[in-house]
């Protein structure tokens, strides 16, 4: 039979705390071909990281624009 803990007890508990931690998963690498500059985007989520590379793919249609999207680990 498991017993209650008294307040003491309770008080008495080490917490430690995690350090924080990068959680990045993914890196988005859009890049204007014709003039060769690139933005880095960190993501958390491949969700995320797949669909900004769909709006980089309709922008290049529907305005003509002249941009890459590439997703790396």
């Amino acid at each position: 039979m498991k017993r209650t803990l008294t307040f003491d007890e309770i008080d008495a508990q080490t917490a430690l705390e995690l350090p924080n931690r990068d959680m990045t998963l993914v890196t988005i690498v859009i890049t204007n071909l014709l003039n060769n500059l690139s933005v880095d985007v960190d993501v958390k989520n491949n969700n995320v990281a797949v669909q900004v590379c769909a709006v980089v793919a309709a922008l290049n249609t529907a305005v003509g624009t002249n941009l890459t999207c590439d997703i790396q680990q």
